[in-house]
C-alpha cells in the first residue's frame, strides 16, 4: 500500500542527491559505499511509494500536498534538478581546483628542487627530499581521497608511480655523485608533473 506523498517523495530525493554529490566529490573512500547504500535506501521507498517504516507506524503523507499546492510540487522538483545539475558540476570544478592547488605545490617543490640542482650539483639533496616528502604527501591523499576527476583519470596511479619513482632515482644518482642524471631522472618528474596540471586545466 502506498503511504508516499509526492512532498515526502521530493524531500526524500533531495536528500539522497545530497548523500550522492558527497559520496562522489567530498569523501574518502572508505566512507563512499555506505553513502551510495544510504542513497540506495533513500531512494527505494521513493520508487514504491511505500515505506515501511510508515507502514509500522500507521502514517501516510499521501494528502501532504492538496492540488491548490500544485506550485509547491513545481519547486521541489526544480530544486531536485538543481541540486544535481548545478551541485554536481560545482562539486566537480571546485575538487578539481583542490586537486590542481596541490599538484601547484607539488610542481613549485619541484621547482625550488631543479634550480637547487642546477645550482649546487650532488649539494642539493636536501632540497629533492623536501620534494619527495612533498609529492608522499600528495599520494597519501588521494589514495584514500578519491573525488570524480581523479577516478575518471585511468593514468592517475601510474603517473604517480612513475613520479616517484624518478624522484628516487634522481635522489640516487646524487648520492653516487651523479648530477647529470640526477637532473634528466628529476625533469622527468617534472614533466609528468607538468602534463598532470595540463590535463587537470
Amino acid at each position: 500500500m502506498k503511504n508516499l506523498g509526492s512532498l515526502d517523495r521530493m524531500i526524500r530525493v533531495i536528500i539522497a542527491e545530497a548523500f550522492l554529490l558527497v559520496a562522489l566529490f567530498w569523501v574518502r573512500e572508505d566512507l563512499q559505499l555506505p553513502l551510495i547504500l544510504a542513497t540506495a535506501v533513500i531512494l527505494i521507498p521513493v520508487i514504491s511509494g511505500s515505506c515501511g517504516l510508515y507502514e509500522l507506524l500507521g502514517w501516510s503523507s499521501c494528502e501532504m500536498i492538496k492540488r491548490k499546492n500544485d506550485g509547491l510540487k513545481t519547486a521541489l522538483v526544480l530544486a531536485a534538478i538543481l541540486l544535481a545539475v548545478v551541485g554536481g558540476f560545482a562539486s566537480h570544478i571546485y575538487t578539481k581546483n583542490i586537486l590542481l592547488e596541490d599538484l601547484e605545490e607539488v610542481n613549485e617543490s619541484y621547482n625550488i628542487a631543479r634550480q637547487s640542482l642546477l645550482a649546487d650539483g650532488i649539494n642539493s639533496s636536501a632540497e629533492i627530499d623536501k620534494l619527495e616528502s612533498s609529492f608522499a604527501a600528495f599520494t597519501a591523499k588521494y589514495s584514500s581521497y578519491r573525488p570524480l576527476v581523479v577516478r575518471m583519470d585511468g593514468n592517475f596511479s601510474s603517473r604517480n608511480a612513475e613520479i616517484l619513482a624518478a624522484i628516487s632515482r634522481s635522489k640516487q644518482a646524487g648520492m653516487q655523485g651523479d648530477a647529470p642524471s640526477s637532473q634528466r631522472q628529476l625533469e622527468g618528474a617534472g614533466d609528468i608533473i607538468s602534463a598532470m596540471i595540463r590535463d587537470y586545466q
